[in-house]
């Protein structure tokens, strides 16, 4: 698999100061321009993401407020319980992300296998809505030990994998797995999807989204939270014949 060589950079974190702007030499006020149009954009991603579980899952106890059927009261709980699970995760990542960015974050390491690690991703998938319609399928379930962050890594991964999925067709699957790659460990993601070589070169950047303006910190967050608090290496290779795969390489103990 060849190397995406393009480095992942943390913007720095940064509070505006009107006064400081004002007293700045061209060059500085560049940069901290530049780091307020930064601290902007990851407020916009991220209340965009908590707007969209907020308000799914705000559509559906409002439809239980008003039922009485208790079949469909059931089914109704059931998908709110779906999407504050869903909330949650999203807040978290971002919590996870921004503490990265001000390099707070302090990794909880501990010895996993690799295959619980993509149980773990694997059923938070299940309960995320981007997953509806297609199929997750764990593949080469390594039985080899891992020291790492487990929960982050699996966020990693979910987030790894909705970039597939949004690639991928109602009814298609996108594949999960682990292997050893010399005396790393790769948790890699499939599908079937190429990603065009214009978008390939800005996939990492923070402020592109297939999605649009502010949809998302994506593949950067992936890459910032894979490699500067796991110490892994994340990278993808995308081809017409053999589709598109992400992965991080880690190694196996810290």
């Amino acid at each position: 698999m060849s190397q995406n060589t393009k480095k992942c950079t943390a913007p720095r974190a940064f509070t505006p100061n009107e006064d400081d702007l004002f007293d700045a030499p061209a060059a500085s006020y560049c940069e901290l321009s530049r780091s307020i149009n930064e601290t902007q954009q990851n407020a916009f991603v991220f209340l965009h993401d908590i707007l969209n579980s907020a308000g799914g899952l705000h559509g559906f106890l409002e439809l239980m407020a008003e039922s009485d059927d208790p079949e469909k009261l059931k089914k109704y709980a059931a998908n709110a319980l779906f999407l504050s699970h869903s909330l949650i995760e999203e807040i978290e990542y971002h919590r996870d992300f921004l503490r990265a960015e001000t390099k707070t974050f302090n990794p909880v390491l501990e010895e996993t296998k690799a295959h619980e690690i993509l149980n773990l991703a694997a059923l938070k998938l299940k309960m995320h809505n981007a997953s509806k319609g297609r199929n997750i399928e764990i593949v080469d379930g390594l039985d080899e030990t891992v020291i790492t962050d487990k929960v982050l890594l699996s966020r990693i991964l979910v987030n790894m994998t909705k970039n597939a999925i949004e690639a991928t067709d109602d009814g298609g699957s996108v594949k999960i797995g682990a292997e050893k790659n010399g005396d790393k460990i790769r948790f890699w993601v499939h599908n079937n999807a190429f990603i065009s070589e214009d978008i390939q070169k800005q996939l990492f950047d923070m402020q592109f989204s297939t999605k649009g303006a502010n949809r998302g910190i994506g593949m950067f967050s992936v890459r910032l939270l894979g490699e500067q608090i796991l110490g892994g290496t994340v990278r993808f290779e995308s081809t017409k014949e053999n589709g598109t795969y992400f992965c991080i390489d880690l190694p196996q103990s810290s």
